[in-house]
């Protein structure tokens, strides 16, 4: 992917974008949003009805890397909150430095949630509605909104990255021990079979903060809410309805798995290999390889890894088995 801007005025701004097959595109979007008011390329349908998968996904990792390019070179807000990896990071960064009172406070009860899928006396806290194919098949989510403004967490991702390979190690032999890897391959297999979708004392985790790195922290971390794939029809969302008054920041998205609720230290180790996976897809995204820290393999945000099991296009990134150059799990 290459990009450049073409043009600006008060509102919008366009881009020229190179894709990953050397075809042309110009697209342009509104400054204070990012949203995309105009694209016009000559390789592809502009139906989407009349796109295959591979080229419709092309149209939409244009679009995002535009929109990532007008973030760094203007340092405009053009990117959804969910795809900005420097909001991710400084989620991350929060979750790594809070006490382990305040983790249980944000997180119990999804914790809790996650316990009784392998515990029968531990009472659930989410009741699962009775249209649920079956009760592992759904995602568990939160949604988290950052004490910060766009400026306070500009490029934090590129900052953090210097310290996530030791970090990021100590995460995953956390996980390893507990067997986590293996565990959540099958329960992560099973899901995705069966998903009905075709969108698609020991080492601990270190989380003393280092000194040279920004710190954040929460304004508000809603309560679990879950979702799960229906055979022909949209994928439905039961609760989630907060009324927080913007988009969060980031959304934690986890399928039941026990191993990942044995002990908060687990949980908290399994949430920083999520974030730093989610990072990792904001790049696959847009069609550009994540910096190297970030290439690690594993489950990220959900809506990828639908992906990456259902385009040909894509690697299994989500698979911590997958032989994938220059990719692994630490």
């Amino acid at each position: 992917m290459n990009a450049t801007i073409i043009g600006e005025d008060e509102t919008d701004i366009g881009t020229k974008v190179i894709d990953n097959e050397g075809i042309e595109h110009q697209v342009e979007m509104h400054k204070e949003t990012g949203e995309i008011y105009a694209h016009a390329q000559d390789a592809y349908p502009d139906d989407p009805e009349k796109r295959s998968s591979h080229e419709d996904e092309m149209i939409s990792q244009v679009q995002k890397y535009a929109q990532w390019h007008v973030y760094c070179e203007r340092e405009y807000d053009t990117l959804p909150p969910r795809r900005n990896p420097d909001r991710i990071a400084a989620t991350l960064a929060t979750i790594r430095e809070m006490d382990d009172a305040e983790f249980e406070r944000h997180f119990g009860t999804l914790v809790q949630q996650l316990n009784s899928y392998g515990d029968d006396t531990v009472d659930r806290p989410i009741e699962l509605e009775d249209a649920v194919p079956h009760e592992e098949g759904v995602v568990y989510k939160q949604d988290v909104y950052l004490d910060a403004t766009i400026e306070d967490v500009r490029g934090y991702h590129e900052e953090f990255a210097d310290d996530v390979e030791s970090f990021a190690t100590a995460v995953v032999d956390r996980l390893a021990e507990a067997g986590v890897f293996g565990t959540l391959s099958d329960r992560l297999g099973e899901f995705l079979e069966s998903d009905g979708s075709d969108d698609v004392d020991s080492q601990s985790t270190d989380t003393t903060p280092s000194e040279h790195l920004r710190q954040f922290g929460f304004t508000h971390v809603s309560e679990p809410y879950y979702m799960y794939h229906r055979k022909n029809k949209p994928a439905r969302t039961v609760g989630g309805e907060d009324t927080y008054q913007r988009a969060p920041d980031t959304v934690i998205e986890v399928i039941p798995t026990p191993t990942l609720a044995e002990s908060v230290d687990y949980f908290r180790a399994f949430l920083a290999h999520h974030l730093l996976c989610q990072i990792r897809d904001t790049y696959i995204g847009m069609g550009v390889e994540p910096p190297v820290p970030y290439r690690m393999l594993g489950t990220g945000i959900h809506h990828y890894t639908i992906k990456y099991k259902h385009f040909d296009m894509y690697p299994m990134y989500f698979d911590t088995d997958a032989e994938i150059d220059g990719y692994g799990y630490y």
